[in-house]
């Protein structure tokens, strides 16, 4: 038996009130009555040698998934931390994670998983904690994902970027496999913008913002975590038109994001990531235009009407007073 397999698993373990908190899962549900026990069960396989608790956020669901929440925070009081609302705030248009559950988390690390996807490696957080402690530089670690259906069978699914990642590279919010990240939590204290509280996809601007913070490694020794892809799936079983306007939109956000850092390179990058996408919709749907970067025709219409206003205030000073 290894010394991390002789760590006991989260549900064997109770914390004092005053142990600090060095890891929260964040997770969110809503109608995931089906799959939400699955998701919890992998939380509390982990083993982990540091305290972890759980901040779980139900968008009002119409099921049984708030009752399955309050059954494991009443058998784990000191792991579960829940924010039950009574009305659904995502269809207000307000990110849960943004507003409600990263405020909460009281971990320097945190680790995402929604409340229908669930985890296979019960040393995954402890893994990645160890990264974060050893490498001050990385802000964010990740691994790999399978696709399942919602009975669980695996299915064909292209998951994420499988390599390390510099800060200019998350800057662009690349395609990293969420309910494997786990990252140094950089929201406590901070006050949350517009522009992140409301974006279309949080896990995008997630990355975008670490970019500031550090590079991105990617841990290929993790079991690959199971990403379920089921007909009431928020974006990834939506139709294409939905999928592109909520990922052009999302871009956008993280675009002003970058605005508001300052960082105008990133913000172009960010902009013409948010024209690519709307433009599936249809050809010439969108332009963007980086300063000083107007195509031919439209430089040359300013320069007549310059030209224009010059030679106005030209006529002006010949004529007899």
């Amino acid at each position: 038996m290894t010394s991390q397999q002789a760590i006991p698993a989260l549900r064997d373990r109770v914390f004092e009130a005053d142990e600090p908190v060095k890891l929260t899962i964040c997770c969110i549900a809503f109608n995931h009555e089906a799959f939400v026990a699955q998701c919890l069960e992998g939380f509390l396989d982990q083993r982990c040698d540091f305290r972890v608790e759980v901040v779980i956020y139900d968008d009002a669901s119409t099921d049984r998934t708030a009752a399955i929440i309050e059954d494991y925070a009443k058998r784990h009081p000191t792991i579960f931390r829940t924010i039950l609302m009574q009305e659904n705030l995502y269809s207000k248009g307000v990110n849960p994670y943004f507003s409600h559950v990263f405020p909460a988390a009281r971990g320097d690390y945190l680790a995402i998983c929604d409340g229908d996807d669930y985890w296979a490696d019960p040393d995954k957080l402890a893994r990645q904690a160890a990264v974060l402690d050893a490498e001050p530089g990385t802000v964010l670690t990740f691994g790999s994902v399978r696709g399942v259906d919602a009975s669980g069978a695996e299915v064909r699914y292209q998951g994420g970027v499988q390599h390390d990642l510099t800060p200019e590279e998350l800057k662009t919010a690349p395609p990293i496999n969420t309910l494997t990240a786990c990252f140094r939590n950089i929201y406590r204290g901070r006050p949350v913008s517009l522009f992140v509280r409301t974006s279309t996809i949080g896990d995008l601007l997630v990355w975008a913002m670490l970019g500031y913070h550090g590079q991105a490694r990617y841990l290929p020794d993790l079991l690959p975590a199971n990403y379920r892809l089921h007909a009431s799936g928020l974006i990834s079983m939506q139709g294409r038109e939905r999928q592109i306007l909520t990922t052009a939109i999302a871009r956008f956000h993280i675009a002003a994001y970058h605005s508001e850092m300052g960082d105008a390179g990133a913000h172009d990058v960010a902009m013409l990531d948010a024209q690519a996408h709307y433009n599936l919709i249809g050809p010439g749907a969108l332009r963007y235009y980086k300063s000083g970067s107007a195509p031919l025709g439209l430089r040359l219409k300013r320069w007549r009407k310059a030209f224009t206003k010059w030679r106005k205030g030209l006529s002006r000073k010949k004529r007899p007073g």
